[in-house]
């Protein structure tokens, strides 16, 4: 007979078999469309409240991932400390106060309130990720239904990254971003309602003394336990490497949208941001489907990376007409099988009273290079003479080599960790 861990679960029977997962992941829709939804609005009012247009997008793009990547070992320890379950509601609830307060931005003399709000999204949005990622085995155990599962939240992100992105962009460029605004904080709330109504297991220590002098405390003991624990960090540094490269590109991808011929702005970047999510959502599926020997998966990981590269090399080179969407979109298809693999190999390889901060400093990793990566884009377009193609190209080229250097570095503990669980 089969063993029932290592039998491959169909995406409807785990919805099936896991009711409280099917509601979460009904609510996460809801979620994540209206954030998609909101970033393209965001980009466009970017260049209204900035007299350097390229600067702000790349600001907006470096702000968004440091206000992500800041709180995370402190929202981590709150994952492990505290209710998932509420941390998520308070995070959807928080984040549509902040889509209705963009409605009064109205201009250049808004530009603090506009950035301040901005943050704010992405500060709430480093309280629910780890909360989430933390609470998905708790859902459904592990084996194959934890791989399904989080190939449908990938797929989740992706789904409205492509729908968000795509009608948000025309919505945008139609009826403008107050819109785009109302729509999220909606989604914000009913997300939140549903949330409300599901029952999350999860082990916690008990709560004692303050939350800062006990939490700075958890925050260390985290960062302990993954340094002397090599099979995680070395996980850990997965989406991180992607990010090297990958936070320019998206940067790049959000100026060649007004080069593809889409007519406004806010459609084009719509077209492409949809390419993206469609592929990020391809990816895994066909990961799942085809990458069955976990053995493999660490290394997978790197030439995932270079993969994801080698098709942006091909965008640097070859026209910019609507087809480019086609490489965008293998493209993130190779990221997004990346990002499942490294988040189901972290899950699989702690335990649930650390599983937080695990996922909190792997945010933490990935959005600092995001970041970083995404600021030296703007301001090497901004101030040097570097064409948006060559750029493209440098980047891409990091993505390449960074993919396949992992791998070399990583391999030997990789295949001695595989060895002595299979002893």
């Amino acid at each position: 007979m089969e063993d029932e861990e290592s039998r491959q679960i169909g995406y409807i029977e785990l919805l099936r078999t896991y009711p409280t997962f099917a509601r979460y992941f009904f609510a996460n829709v809801l979620s994540t469309t209206g954030t998609w939804f909101t970033t393209i609005a965001l980009f466009v009012l970017a260049s209204e409240v900035s007299g350097l247009p390229e600067l702000a997008v790349g600001l907006v793009l470096v702000l968004r991932m440091f206000a992500l990547a800041l709180p995370q070992p402190f929202t981590g320890m709150l994952a492990d400390r505290y209710s998932r379950k509420g941390l998520m509601i308070f995070s959807n609830v928080g984040s549509a106060v902040c889509a209705l307060a963009l409605l009064l931005v109205e201009g250049p003399e808004d530009v603090v309130l506009y950035y301040a709000m901005t943050v704010m999204l992405m500060v709430l949005h480093a309280v629910y990720v780890p909360a989430e990622n933390a609470a998905i085995p708790n859902l459904v155990g592990e084996g194959e239904a934890l791989m399904t599962a989080n190939a449908m939240n990938s797929a989740t992100w992706s789904i409205a990254l492509a729908v968000g992105a795509s009608v948000g962009g025309f919505v945008v460029a139609a009826y403008g971003t107050d819109t785009a605004f109302i729509v999220d904080a909606i989604s914000f709330s009913l997300s939140a309602l549903f949330i409300s109504m599901l029952t999350i297991p999860q082990e916690t220590k008990k709560a004692e003394g303050s939350i800062f002098k006990e939490g700075l405390a958890q925050i260390a003991d985290g960062f302990r336990r993954i340094l002397s624990t090599p099979p995680v960090y070395r996980i850990l540094t997965a989406k991180a490497l992607w990010s090297i490269g990958g936070g320019g590109l998206v940067f790049c991808l959000i100026l060649v949208g007004e080069e593809i011929g889409m007519g406004e702005v806010a459609a084009g970047i719509g077209v492409l941001f949809a390419a993206r999510g469609i592929g990020s959502g391809v990816g895994p599926i066909v990961a799942r489907a085809t990458l069955r020997d976990r053995q493999r998966w660490p290394f997978h990981l790197g030439f995932l990376v270079s993969l994801c590269g080698l098709f942006y090399v091909l965008v640097g080179l070859l026209s910019w007409t609507p087809w480019i969407t086609v490489l965008v979109l293998c493209a993130h298809a190779a990221s997004g099988a990346n990002w499942v693999l490294s988040t189901v190999m972290l899950q699989e390889r702690t335990e649930d009273d650390w599983r937080g901060r695990v996922f909190a400093t792997d945010f933490l990793l990935m959005t600092i290079a995001n970041g970083t990566s995404s600021l030296v884009a703007a301001l090497l377009i901004t101030y040097s003479d570097v064409t948006l193609r060559q750029l493209i190209l440098a980047f891409a080229m990091v993505q390449v080599v960074s993919g396949i250097l992992w791998v070399l570095i990583t391999r030997k503990g990789e295949r001695a960790y595989y060895l002595a669980s299979t002893a």
